[in-house]
C-alpha cells in the first residue's frame, strides 16, 4: 500500500493534479488530516475526481461536493463509489497506476 500511494504520489505530480486522502490514508500517516477529504474532512469540487481504490464511504463521499467528473479505480464493481462515477474501471489501482507511470516516464526512488 505505501509503494501505491508512492505511486499516486508521482504519477500526480507528472500531471498536475492534487492529491486527496481518506482517513485510512491520514491514519497510516501518509498525509497530513488537511488533506483528508470527507465529513471529517475537506469539502473538494474539482472537474475531476479520480478515486483510486476508494470504495466510497458516505463520510468521504460527503466532501465531495460536485465534481464534474468522477473516474473511479477499483476492484469491487458493485462499490458505493460506482453510484457517482461517469466511468468505473473494475481493475487493480496498483496496477493502472504502474501502467500509468510507466507510459508518462514517471519512476519512483
Amino acid at each position: 500500500a505505501v509503494e501505491t500511494f508512492a505511486l499516486l504520489r508521482a504519477v500526480a505530480a507528472r500531471l498536475g493534479a492534487t492529491i486527496g486522502a481518506t482517513r485510512v490514508i491520514t491514519d497510516a500517516g501518509w498525509m497530513h488530516h488537511d488533506r483528508q477529504i470527507g465529513t471529517t474532512g475537506v469539502s473538494v469540487s474539482p472537474d475531476l475526481y479520480i478515486a483510486f481504490g476508494v470504495a466510497g464511504a458516505s463520510q468521504h463521499t460527503g466532501g465531495l461536493g460536485s465534481p464534474k467528473h468522477v473516474v473511479r479505480v477499483n476492484t469491487d464493481h458493485s462499490c458505493p463509489m460506482t453510484a457517482m462515477a461517469d466511468l468505473g474501471l473494475v481493475t487493480d489501482a496498483h496496477a493502472l497506476l504502474t501502467e500509468l507511470a510507466d507510459r508518462l516516464g514517471v519512476s519512483v526512488a
